[in-house]
């Protein structure tokens, strides 16, 4: 008999098949979780476009950044610089920004600027290993575009979702902003500490220069210095410290070739000693009316008219308004303050050729947005009689009413209106004279129905 042969594989085969179709179960396996984590990853990055293009177009309005208004007197001179909430910005466009002031805050802020998209993945990736060496959040990796969309759109909180929002902004600047937008609004955002935000307000608070084409090398550096920490670093609160952060920032500008060594090391020996002028505190009861007349006549909001660095011409006369201020200073010209309350006046001086308000004073020791006693709105009382009854009767018919003339002191009514002396004495007839002096109430209400209401007026 012949042998007969085993149909089933031994057991070398079997493991060799059961390991094929394992290592396929793994490929398939892996394959999907590629295909899962590609998918996943394009439709986070899909999302992230939408959601910041969505963003971008819905608070487009942020884009306009609030400047400072200007008040100006008589002859056209600078009096006032107005700012909301602290928001003391003066806009500059790009040609007016040298280009040694770009070099130094790109140095500073964002050396790859120029190449990224909004999103630097290298400056991300070095910062994430310097935060994961020293266990702590050290170092950022946020560019100037991502900067701007953070100061522009969102808060200060730092959250994953946040900074995903912040990412996806940026990538919607860049779409839509050249990189000469981008950082010119970027300039004039940023806070550098003492109310100054932007760079032209920076320029003026800590050297007196609105012309930025004037800035020295080693000023330009000293206002690339302070926007990591404005409180820290600005050179009028800190000069040491500025000067210490000023020369990083020079380094920083030699290294990316952007200086020599020689502009490096002078610059970066210069002592900061710019004094700034003592802020005045005058002009304020003036000031706060033209604001209130500016809002009046253009039809807009005090918010806007703070923030849209608009130009109020007065007819203000500094020396006019100067000698108010002095005079309202000088406590000895003034009846002596009660016991609970200061003895209190305002004026107002006018052109009468013209009608415009040249001097005014709100009060003594007025402050900002306070009752100005020149405006106020309240009774004239016994001083609106000369003006309203005695003087225009005068005026009129001097033959007729002349300060001896005798008028009517008797209990009466005028219509729905009856009116009483203060004292309660009525002598039947009074002088015009003996009626002003005694403040009589009657004779001078008679008199004006004599004349008549409206000749009066």
């Amino acid at each position: 008999m012949g042998t007969k042969k085993s149909s089933r594989a031994n057991p070398k085969q079997r493991k060799k098949k059961a390991g094929k179709r394992n290592a396929g179960k793994a490929f398939v396996w892996v394959l999907s979780i590629c295909l899962f984590a590609a998918f996943c990853a394009t439709a986070g990055y899909l999302t992230i476009l939408f959601n910041g293009q969505r963003l971008f177009l819905l608070n487009q309005d942020k884009l306009n950044l609030a400047e400072s208004a200007k008040v100006y007197d008589i002859e056209n001179n600078e009096i006032a610089t107005l700012y909301k909430e602290g928001v003391n910005r003066e806009l500059v466009e790009m040609k007016d920004i040298p280009e040694r002031l770009r070099q130094a805050f790109i140095a500073t802020e964002d050396k790859r600027f120029n190449e990224h998209s909004g999103i630097d993945l290298w400056s991300i990736g070095r910062a994430l290993v310097t935060d994961i060496i020293h266990r702590a959040a050290v170092e950022g990796g946020s560019t100037i575009t991502q900067q701007l969309a953070k100061n522009l759109f969102l808060s200060s909180e730092k959250t994953l979702f946040r900074k995903a929002t912040e990412a996806s902004i940026a990538l919607a600047l860049e779409r839509n902003l050249s990189k000469d937008q981008i950082l010119e609004m970027y300039l004039n955002r940023i806070y550098f500490g003492n109310r100054a935000y932007g760079v032209k307000a920076a320029s003026i608070t800590y050297f007196g220069q609105p012309d930025l084409h004037k800035l020295e090398l080693w000023q330009i550096a000293t206002l690339a210095a302070i926007p990591k920490a404005p409180a820290y670093y600005n050179p009028i609160d800190h000069p040491d410290r500025s000067k210490e952060r000023r020369a990083v920032v020079l380094t920083l500008m030699r290294d990316q070739g952007y200086i020599t060594e020689e502009e490096r090391a002078a610059a970066a020996a210069v002592d900061y000693a710019y004094e700034p002028p003592e802020k005045k505190s005058n002009y304020t009861a003036f000031i706060d009316f033209a604001i209130q007349e500016a809002v009046t006549a253009t039809k807009i909001s005090e918010d806007e008219l703070l923030r849209g660095g608009y130009s109020i011409y007065t007819t203000m006369d500094p020396k006019a308004q100067l000698a108010l201020e002095e005079t309202y200073k000088d406590d000895s010209l003034f009846q002596k303050d009660g016991p609970k309350q200061k003895m209190q006046s305002a004026m107002v001086i006018i052109d009468y050729r013209t009608g415009g308000i040249v001097g005014m004073i709100g009060g003594r020791d007025y402050k900002s947005k306070g009752l100005n006693r020149a405006v106020a709105r309240r009774s004239p009382g016994s001083a609106f009689k000369p003006i309203i009854a005695y003087a225009p009767a005068l005026e009129l018919n001097y033959d007729k009413w002349n300060p001896y003339s005798l008028l009517k002191d008797e209990k009466m009514s005028f219509g729905n209106y009856t009116p009483r002396n203060w004292d309660g004495i009525y002598t039947g007839q009074i002088r015009m004279i003996d009626a002003l002096q005694k403040s009589a109430n009657v004779p001078s209400v008679w008199l004006l129905q004599q004349i008549s209401v409206k000749k009066g007026i």
